[in-house]
């Protein structure tokens, strides 16, 4: 049963992954209490996500390239507005400031806070008990006790799209099975060489295969599957953030390295199949690990050169 309506802030203004393990955690406040009404102080460059996310009601901008005279706009903002109580996802100097200036009376962090973020706060969130729990969306469920909630995960993130936030279907495939490949890692290291054959051997084994190529570079196979495929190809870019979640979130399956996409796939429920080489799933990989729908698939001894395109193969294969 909903307890009464609270208005809560959360502060976490930094990467696309994190900012998508906020949205679990916000979503799973949600599905505790339908009456919490939550505002998110985001990046300039996220600001459109988390307005789409089904689990927001207010948005504070931060603009992060216009220096300290936006940043003290922004405080002054949010010193005009009622919370209840205040959350510091982010934990660092800059998210402990605007946790600082906000007019709450409950200013909550986290314990392995730094830059000495830890002063701004007046409660400090305990790291999860249990060493097993080294997920970033572990650590920040914890948050979830001050509520009075159990730290367990609910519900999967759902953004609301307008046409122009969907990428083009193929009217030429009869009941398409979307695959999303998320082809960028956060560093080269943990990039996975097999897509272009994983890629070609999806689209002539399986008529019913549409893929969307997640890539903010110019791969030049990318272009030559287009121009040999047509419209069972669709190259996705990464600066329109929310036309790449919703891809994401209408599609059947996503195979991608440790990457941001990753995130995306988990945080909204589609089948994920994440490919780790040196980079622990533990700590990186899709949350919650539990998920069915959540598969890591490691390479031998973690490189990522011994991890056969058949092998991936066979785990698409399952979930179609």
């Amino acid at each position: 049963m909903a307890i009464a309506t609270q208005r809560i802030l959360i502060v976490k203004t930094s990467s696309l992954g994190d900012v998508m393990h906020g949205l679990q955690v916000a979503q799973t406040l949600k599905e505790n209490d339908p009456g919490i009404e939550i505002s998110w102080v985001t990046r300039r460059r996220f600001e459109t996500l988390v307005k789409a996310s089904s689990a927001f009601n207010h948005t504070f901008t931060f603009y992060r390239s216009e220096g300290v005279l936006a940043f003290i706009r922004l405080c002054r903002n949010l010193r005009q507005q009622r919370f209840d109580k205040v959350l510091d996802f982010q934990g660092l100097a800059r998210s402990g400031l605007m946790t600082f200036f906000t007019k709450s009376k409950r200013k909550i962090g986290r314990s392995d806070a730094r830059e000495g973020a830890a002063m701004f706060y007046r409660q400090l969130v305990p790291l999860p008990r249990s060493p097993d729990c080294r997920h970033p969306v572990d650590i920040l469920l914890e948050f979830c006790r001050v509520f009075g909630f159990e730290t367990e995960f609910k519900g999967r993130v759902l953004f609301s799209l307008k046409e122009a936030d969907r990428v083009g279907q193929s009217a030429s495939v009869a009941n398409p099975v979307r695959i999303v490949l998320g082809l960028e890692g956060r560093w080269k290291r943990v990039e996975w060489d097999g897509f272009e054959e994983l890629a070609e051997r999806l689209l002539r084994q399986l008529d019913s295969a549409v893929l969307y190529i997640v890539t903010q570079g110019s791969n030049a196979w990318v272009g030559r599957l287009k121009e040999h495929w047509g419209n069972r190809v669709h190259k996705v870019g990464t600066s329109n953030i929310l036309r790449l979640a919703g891809c994401i979130q209408e599609s059947d399956v996503l195979v991608g390295n440790d990457c941001d996409a990753l995130q995306i796939g988990a945080a909204v429920g589609v089948d994920v199949i994440g490919l780790f080489g040196p980079s622990d799933p533990n700590q990186l990989g899709p949350y919650p690990p539990s998920r069915e729908k959540n598969c890591v698939l490691r390479a031998p001894d973690g490189d990522l050169k011994r991890l056969k395109v058949g092998d991936v193969l066979k785990e698409i294969e399952k979930r179609i």
